[in-house]
């Protein structure tokens, strides 16, 4: 097991001894970020601002005009991002980053679209060398507890956990970005039928990843979707993008007989389902902890508050 350095003492000693700047290890220096707000690495002396977001794939991403600016040079390896119907083309340059006191290369894509506001690239958790990333979303407090999952690590897109649905895995992964949890084609197939499920609404575009809108449709249960103790909320379906979600009622199915079990997803030869988890379902947590070396996942929560609340929690007495 990995024991990691605070970072404070690091940069103490980093003060002490700028000489040692490029021998910190950086597999047992942990990585926080706050949601939404970017980390700072240095790429050819230049300072760049990275997002680290759950729901980004694991090569880091830059926009066209950090890209320009840091002075990139296309290689012969290049990447293509579908996203549905979408195909986003990348040219990739291997470069060095200098972050925390360490020092490491990572193939880098970049594209002339802009593809993050706020920073200059972004990257999923499980990209750099740190064994252990933090990202939080608020100060933690005494009424939160640890809810764990086994880290799965999705090829080389993802990183989040895995649940199972109708003999089906779906790979789970979260979002800062929207307060819906949104599954591809076939997974919300899959859910319909084991949760009992239903279209409710029409259609509306949404924006998915890397500035790229697809369709989606509000995805009604009548039985709970639980991920370990937390139940999953406001589910929207990408109706067109991996699979296909005919077969998904349009309205409320009438009451049967609790005990009777009837599949209809073909469950054969499917592409793989991913689900992106949401605001509404892990809004009111404090951070979502990485550990690649004991592969744990680990959402510090207090209690789910009712659904459609999510009051900030609070360390002072309520008030009579």
């Amino acid at each position: 097991m990995l024991k990691f350095a605070p970072l404070a003492v690091i940069a103490a000693a980093l003060l002490c001894n700028p000489a040692q700047a490029q021998r910190v290890d950086l597999d047992e220096v942990e990585l926080r970020a706050q949601a939404g707000v970017p980390v700072e690495v240095v790429i050819n002396d230049q300072p760049v601002q990275i997002l680290i977001a759950p729901d980004a794939v694991s090569a880091v991403s830059m926009n066209g005009d950090a890209a320009e600016r840091l002075g990139f040079e296309p290689s012969m390896v290049g990447f293509v991002y579908v996203i549905g119907p979408e195909r986003l083309r990348f040219s990739t340059d291997t470069v060095r980053y200098h972050m925390q006191g360490g020092t490491f290369r990572r193939r880098t894509a970049y594209s002339e679209r802009q593809i993050v506001e706020g920073a200059d690239g972004v990257v999923g958790p499980g990209h750099f060398p740190q064994e252990r990333v933090v990202l939080t979303l608020r100060e933690p407090t005494e009424r939160d507890r640890a809810i764990t999952y086994p880290l799965e690590r999705m090829g080389r897109t993802l990183a989040g956990t895995l649940i199972e649905a109708g003999g089906v895995p779906i790979y789970v992964a979260f979002s800062f970005d929207r307060p819906e949890t949104l599954v591809s084609a076939t997974g919300g197939r899959i859910l319909a039928d084991d949760y009992r499920g239903y279209f409710d609404g029409e259609a509306r575009f949404m924006p998915v990843l890397y500035g790229v809108d697809r369709p989606v449709r509000r995805l009604t249960l009548r039985d709970p979707l639980m991920l370990g103790e937390l139940e999953v909320r406001n589910i929207a379906v990408r109706v067109s993008d991996h699979g296909s979600s005919e077969g998904i009622d349009e309205e409320a199915p009438e009451e049967g007989d609790p005990d009777e079990i009837v599949v209809t997803a073909n469950t054969g030869d499917i592409p793989r389902q991913r689900m992106y988890v949401g605001m509404d379902t892990i809004g009111h947590c404090a951070s979502i902890t990485y550990d690649f070396d004991e592969e744990v996942l680990t959402l510090m929560c207090p209690d789910q508050p009712p659904a459609g609340s999510v009051p900030i929690p609070s360390d002072e007495p309520e008030a009579l």
